[in-house]
């Protein structure tokens, strides 16, 4: 967005925007670093856990024989590749991304889908008289592939990843779990036709022991699931069920008439020698010069390939299942990415890039398990910690989980535990890699030698067993009656069920179709499709709303999405290259003097604060160079490693004839409520449609037990009763008291902004829904977009930035972004269909702000909360009155954890002021907290 109004010479405006663009390439890779950077010395210290252990040797043996037996096909059929390419671009993986990466918890290596994508050009080029050398060819493949990388990282593309959900993850890895078992199947039954006469009895016993390590394996999850053994047993089982089942089924085959049978066996080649007796340096210069230009599509392609699967292996990896700590950082992964990629064809070896299913299965490895401690009063709490939100800090709510042995719990709780966090650190996935490289020696050559093929069966059959597809199917071979009571999917009719795996089905048919003809070279755009798909063509099928949350959801858990907006409003107002930056503004080192916050810490666990401070990590990344004077003289770095009610005027609108009507046209609905919400009562003054939402996203059984359209019928109801209750025809009316009380906070912004001896430029307020409704009334938004009229949604902002035009007075815009998933959109005000004047703005608004606790305390006469009490007392007793403190929250409207940000831009280069607010998660108590970009304090 511009900051000034567009020129008359429109060849100098476009040179101008230009340039702004070029400034801003880049830009999520610099933030990507400068938000990981601080934790980087963490990263290592905190491997100092034993987690650390069983998590390399897992991710060891689930990241080498699968990619071997992938493998198989390039090595006998092109013998081009052998396994010391195979084991060299694993280590070369682990290296890069361990050491340099920003998502260090990601496994990279040789994939099905790379397998399939570099045998495919083979099979093409071998049809051809004049065909290149195929190194030669892949290596400006991979080139091309590595350029375009470079190019989406710079240019931020990875940002689309916030369309990416369940249904696409779900699908490509039901694709990736069944090319997992045809290719195991492939390896094992191959000695059938592989020798003349053909080994039959090999055969049959790489069958019988590709089905012993399956079994073995899923037996040992079983176990660790049961009530057999001490806990720590079950443990053990849990992470080394895999290991000792490839070990067993490997010592099998030299046992008796096994080994007389002669299993085929992994094939090696000599110690770090590549395949054939070729050079490692692929002079891939030198090939002709038309087949470098037929290369580009190649290379286009295999960047679909890696954009799509990369980068959902680390979503996997970093998902909501996980109580995850720390920024992730896509746009320099990627980045990274292309180096390897680049490397892979200078070297000869098979491309790596993200694995899945072994991305989300190194990071369930290393799950510190708890116990949550859960009654009635706490349900919520328990429940939002057992779904391990992302959060960049400890939960508040830390006592309610604990390790310790509970106090005759039942079987089932004693067993049953809960994330509580994840050892985040760079060892395991280096360690994993640097076994590749020993794994290449000659000595382990040979042991490796020894193990039998099929070996991958287990990697794809447990990947298809946790696939949200197999789940869906699985509930409609259950018996209903043995079905669980909070089992999700109760709740959503059989036809929508049926109907959104089938369309997840066709997806996963043509892809997997494809890869079995000579096109399959073309599967990648087949599997992207699956992002649009979901975008544009699912919300017009019939399902409501309620049922898609159940089937789809977002990847990445809410906290980390806080994070996200955090980042996104960061390369708005913060980055110079923007058009919409701060003048003046240090996004790197920040001053406290220009940043004004403060969010609500009351009730919810601190769900406001938390989110507050999500944002707030985005916004402004921790920095090593951020550093503290103490009295003494010493200087430390910073932590983190630089890191009511208005009785009068609701009693008038539920006495009004609307109101009686509405209440009328929805008794039998009300009525019906109580069963499902634990007898709570429930009438139109009392439609409790945040406990319902709340319980709908975090708790199963609620979720079960309530009738299907419930949801939304209450959603209509408390958007008309919040609407009609928070907002008042009269600007200064008393239905928009919480309104009334912001509007101090935005007006006292703007003013230190707009002052030269102020340094303030940046204000941020985390409050509820209510002021929101009351701003929108009151500045006559939700009169010209009626679609404001009513409860915001979760992580709603609302942006005011005011903008200096090339001439005239400032003016003010007023943009709104209702969803983490939107982008902001620009709403008219005060009957305007353009920018307003600044001053009209506060001239409007300012007389009807109520500042002090007095008048607040008048207004809505109340004699007991926020003060009022005290200010009571006080009068009573002849003292002074209390002034207020953050007077701007202090209004009704303080039950949701919501934000507001105001954001300033001077006259020159950029807008004068900019204001926000941002909707969280709401809060049943009102205080104030200025919570500075480092420090916080508690006002």
């Amino acid at each position: 967005m511009s900051s000034h109004e567009k020129p008359p010479d429109e060849s100098s405006s476009w040179l101008r925007k230009v340039f702004v663009w070029s400034k801003s390439l880049g830009s999520g890779i610099v933030l990507d670093i400068r938000a990981r950077v601080p934790w980087y010395i963490s990263d290592w210290k905190d491997a100092w856990n034993y987690r650390v252990v069983p998590a390399t040797a897992l991710i060891f043996f689930a990241n080498i024989l699968p990619g071997i037996a992938f493998s198989l096909d390039l090595i006998e059929t092109t013998a081009q590749y052998g396994v010391a390419e195979v084991l060299l671009s694993s280590f070369m993986a682990a290296f890069m991304f361990s050491i340099f990466g920003a998502q260090p918890l990601t496994i990279a290596g040789v994939t099905g889908p790379i397998t399939v994508f570099n045998k495919t050009i083979f099979d093409i080029l071998e049809g051809r008289d004049d065909s290149p050398d195929y190194l030669h060819f892949i290596g400006w493949v991979y080139l091309w592939a590595a350029i375009i990388h470079w190019i989406t990282a710079s240019l931020n593309w990875c940002n689309f990843l916030k369309y990416v959900t369940l249904f696409s993850c779900d699908t490509f890895g039901f694709y990736v779990s069944w090319v997992y078992l045809q290719y195991g199947i492939q390896v094992t039954t191959r000695q059938l036709q592989s020798t003349d006469p053909p080994n039959i009895s090999g055969a049959l016993v790489g069958i019988i022991l590709a089905l012993l390590m399956l079994i073995t394996s899923f037996l040992s999850q079983s176990l660790s699931q049961k009530t057999f053994f001490h806990r720590h047993v079950r443990r053990f089982l849990a992470d080394y069920g895999m290991p000792m089942s490839l070990v067993v089924s490997s010592a099998m085959a030299y046992w008796g008439r096994f080994n007389a049978a002669n299993p085929n066996t992994l094939p090696i080649g000599p110690a770090f020698k590549p395949a054939g007796g070729r050079e490692w340096l692929v002079r891939f210069w030198q090939l002709e010069g038309k087949w470098v230009g037929i290369a580009l599509p190649f290379g286009f392609v295999l960047w679909i390939l890696f954009f799509f699967d990369h980068n959902v292996s680390s979503l996997m990896a970093q998902s909501s299942d996980f109580p995850l700590r720390k920024p992730p950082g896509f746009h320099w992964d990627f980045f990274l990415l292309g180096i390897t990629t680049f490397l892979a064809g200078l070297l000869g070896l098979p491309a790596p890039n993200g694995l899945i299913p072994q991305a989300p299965i190194h990071t369930k490895s290393l799950l510190v398990m708890g116990h949550p401690l859960k009654n009635r009063d706490d349900e919520e709490d328990a429940t939002i910690i057992g779904s391990g939100a992302q959060t960049p800090f400890p939960p508040p709510d830390a006592d309610k989980v604990r390790v310790t042995k509970l106090s005759q719990p039942s079987l089932d709780k004693m067993i049953s535990e809960v994330p509580i966090s994840v050892v985040e650190q760079r060892v395991s996935n280096l360690a994993q890699g640097s076994l590749c490289l020993v794994l290449l020696t000659g000595p382990f050559l040979h042991v490796l030698n020894l193990i039998p093929r099929g070996e991958s069966w287990y990697m794809g059959a447990d990947a298809l067993r946790g696939n949200g597809i197999t789940r869906k199917i699985f509930y409609f071979l259950r018996d209903r009656k043995l079905t669980p009571e909070d089992e999700p999917l109760r709740k959503v009719r059989k036809s929508r069920i049926l109907l959104f795996i089938a369309v997840q089905l066709v997806g996963f048919g043509a892809t997997f179709a494809i890869t079995q003809t000579i096109a399959a070279i073309g599967f990648p755009v087949i599997i992207m499709l699956l992002i649009p798909l979901r975008v544009f063509l699912i919300p017009q099928l019939p399902f409501t709303s309620e049922e898609l949350v159940i089937l789809d959801q977002p990847t990445a858990s809410p906290f980390q999405q806080e994070y996200q907006l955090g980042q996104q409003l960061r390369r708005l107002y913060l980055d110079p290259s923007s058009s919409s930056y701060i003048n003046g503004m240090n996004g790197t080192l920040v001053n406290d003097a220009q940043f004004r916050v403060r969010a609500d810490a009351g009730g919810e666990s601190g769900v406001i604060l938390n989110s507050a401070q999500s944002l707030i990590q985005g916004l402004i990344p921790a920095n090593s160079n951020f550093t503290t004077t103490l009295a003494n003289g010493s200087t430390i770095e910073a932590p983190l490693n630089g890191y009511q009610t208005f009785d009068k005027s609701t009693t008038a609108f539920y006495n009004s004839k609307e109101f009686q009507e509405k209440a009328a046209e929805y008794n039998n609905f009300l009525d019906s409520l109580p069963p499902y919400l634990d007898g709570r009562p429930v009438d139109l003054q009392n439609m409790i449609y945040d406990f319902m939402n709340v319980q709908f996203i975090h708790n199963s059984s609620f979720a079960k037990d309530l009738p299907q359209g419930y949801l939304q019928i209450a959603r209509y109801l408390a958007d008309w009763h919040e609407y009609n209750v928070f907002s008042d025809p009269q600007v200064d009316g008393i239905g928009n008291i919480a309104g009334q009380t912001i509007i101090p906070s935005i007006v006292d912004g703007f003013k230190s902004i707009l002052s030269d001896k102020d340094p303030v430029k940046f204000v941020y307020l985390a409050i509820s829904y209510k002021p929101f409704i009351s701003l929108f009334n009151m500045t006559k938004a939700a009169q010209a977009s009626p679609e404001l009229a009513g409860i915001v949604n979760y992580a709603a902002v609302l942006a005011l930035e005011a903008r200096q035009p090339a001439s005239g007075k400032p003016v003010l815009r007023f943009n709104f972004m209702n969803d983490t998933g939107a982008d902001f959109k620009t709403y008219p005000i005060l009957g305007s269909t353009s920018d307003v004047l600044l001053s009209d703005f506060i001239d409007h608004l300012q007389p009807v702000g109520i500042e002090l606790i007095n008048d607040w305390c008048s207004v809505c006469a109340n004699t007991q909360d926020r003060g009022c009490d005290a200010l009571t007392l006080a009068v009573a007793e002849s003292r002074p009155t209390i002034s207020p403190v953050g007077a701007g929250f202090l209004g009704a409207g303080l039950t949701l954890a919501v934000a507001l940000a105001m954001f300033a831009m001077l006259f020159f280069l950029g807008c004068l002021t900019f204001g926000g607010i941002s909707k969280r998660k709401r809060s049943s108590k009102a205080s104030v907290v200025s919570v500075p970009p480092i420090q916080m304090k508690q006002i």
